[in-house]
């Protein structure tokens, strides 16, 4: 399999994984809004920001750091050193998912003070525990990837969601119907992510028994370099993964700035607790959760990029790196494009859809194109830190926080809900930006500004005019139908997605923004599909 071919493999497995498990996460939202309501909702959105933060300070970046150095030592050909990089950080990640959870657990009064109401003490204390599995279970998938074998990582993701949800669902439930109160439900929903991290780490350890040649010593691989001393793996972890970190950890803070801000902003312009509340849970469940979603494609993009791009410049091999920071970001913006224009028309079907009613359209609108600028921060990151630029992302996202901060305060105040989710398309806006620039003053690669975005934003013009005229002409046939209301936007929503992804598509291919090469390096059904797209004229 050519190097193209297995970037773009592991890219896809780790994308299709990556939306399973945001799928279902966005099923598990609207079940859970629906059973505990938007007030339920936002004590439990209260709790994951808080835990998120700590995750990352538990793993430190080391995950990603695991699959730069195991990815660089198997590149030439250091076999027992890659060993020694994974051994090293499994020993600081349980040292440290340790500590976290012992803060988290105790603290948990405190952060549910600081986040504006009492009662997501329960919440926050429910999700602590797995902080004590989730950081050593990151670097086994970190070790896997260094050796660009995705396959564990996309199935323990969608077994920890799977069975996260199942928790969710089926314990939130349960504790309403012994009589417990929402802020119970919320924490019953909360243990999820330990229940999916227990079931994904017994998942994760059938497949290091599998691949148990590349956790102990094989003869089938004689190391062909020296290894190197312990004190320097340790040294280059710590260099490598502590700005990573903090860069990885600024998203999460930003979501702690509106779990700091909006409710006690929206307290003071006159809500009360359980309305200011409400709202939160409006914010953060829907239009967050909703702008996240296409990002998984991006992140999973990264995770693919980092050990490619770490792989080729160890041998410099600066063409192949070259290549696959340009087709990254093709596919990040091909991607990204369209779903904040289709989340940008479509937010009103989609709200009543997901969540039976259309109270959160305005704030879905508002931070639909933070789809695209996370997007692309998310990418660029990447390549910076796959380049050795770890500092980069961190002072750039950085910079971009302190937009949102700012933001908050101004906006939240005149505009509400909708005040904070422009903010976070602000601020994410402002950190792609520097990334951009940083990768094109760094990199020296030529991005071809027509095929990475001109192309790409006539062919999601020609879908949003797919998607204008369906609401045009398409809807109101829907809501006449014998169909429920809810059902009806369903099924337009559905339909209209499918019309405006063939618009797209064919566009795409007309514009040149796909090209044969780019179709025949999909795995398994490239190479016939070119042919197929070839013979009908479509692709040259």
């Amino acid at each position: 399999m050519s190097e193209r071919n297995v970037f773009l493999r592991g890219a896809l497995i780790l994308a299709v994984a990556g939306i399973l498990s945001k799928i279902m996460g966005s099923v598990y939202t609207i079940f859970l809004q629906n059973m505990i309501g938007d007030r339920g909702l936002g004590l439990y959105q209260m709790a994951y920001p808080i835990y998120s933060t700590l995750l990352i300070l538990s793993t430190a970046g080391f995950p990603v750091a695991v699959s730069k150095f195991v990815a660089e030592r198997v590149a030439i050909g250091d076999y027992r050193g890659a060993k020694k990089v994974f051994r090293i950080a499994a020993g600081l990640l349980l040292a440290s998912g340790a500590a976290c959870f012992l803060l988290l657990w105790w603290g948990a009064e405190w952060f549910a003070q600081v986040a504006g109401d009492p009662d997501a003490i329960y919440a926050i204390r429910a999700v602590a525990p797995a902080l004590l599995v989730v950081p050593v279970m990151a670097a086994v998938r970190g070790y896997f990837q260094g050796w660009q074998v995705m396959e564990p990582t996309a199935v323990s993701q969608v077994v920890e969601q799977f069975a996260r949800v199942g928790t969710i669902i089926i314990a939130s439930w349960l504790l309403l119907r012994w009589g417990y109160g929402e802020e119970w439900a919320a924490a019953g929903a909360a243990f999820g992510a330990v229940t999916g991290a227990c079931v994904s780490f017994v998942l994760l350890w059938g497949y290091i028994w599998k691949k148990r040649q590349l956790f102990r010593h094989d003869v089938r691989m004689p190391n062909k370099v020296p290894s190197e001393r312990n004190r320097t793996v340790v040294k280059k972890l710590f260099y490598y993964a502590i700005p990573v970190s903090l860069g990885a950890m600024v998203v999460p803070l930003m979501n702690n700035v509106d779990v700091i801000t909006v409710v006690n902003l929206l307290k003071q312009a006159g809500y009360s607790q359980d309305q200011a509340t409400e709202l939160f849970g409006l914010l953060s469940g829907r239009a967050f959760k909703l702008m996240m979603l296409p990002t998984t494609i991006a992140t999973a993009i990264g995770a693919a990029l980092m050990p490619a791009i770490a792989s080729a410049l160890a041998v410099r091999d600066m063409r192949a790196a070259r290549n696959r920071m340009e087709l990254a970001m093709r596919m990040t913006v091909l991607i990204a494009l369209p779903a904040s224009i289709g989340l940008l028309l479509l937010a009103g079907p989609i709200d009543i859809m997901l969540f039976k009613d259309a109270e959160g359209v305005s704030a879905i609108r508002a931070i639909s194109f933070a789809t695209l600028f996370s997007s692309v921060q998310l990418t660029t990151s990447a390549i910076l830190q796959g380049m050795g630029f770890v500092y980069m992302p961190v002072r750039n996202l950085l910079i971009g926080g302190v937009c949102k901060f700012t933001f908050n305060l101004l906006l939240v105040p005149l505009w509400g809900i909708e005040g904070a989710a422009v903010s976070t398309m602000v601020s994410f806006f402002v950190a792609a930006v520097l990334n951009l620039w940083d990768v094109y003053r760094h990199s020296g690669v030529p991005f071809d500004t027509s095929l990475l975005f001109w192309r790409p934003l006539a062919a999601s013009f020609l879908l949003g005019v797919a998607v204008y005229v369906a609401l045009r002409e398409g809807l109101p046939h829907f809501l006449h139908s014998a169909l429920s209301e809810r059902l009806a936007f369903a099924c337009f929503t559905l339909t209209a997605i499918c019309i405006a992804a063939f618009v797209y598509g064919l566009a795409l291919l007309a514009s040149g923004s796909l090209t044969r090469e780019d179709i025949h390096s999909l795995p398994r059904i490239g190479p016939q599909l070119a042919s197929i797209l070839a013979k009908i004229g479509l692709v040259r």
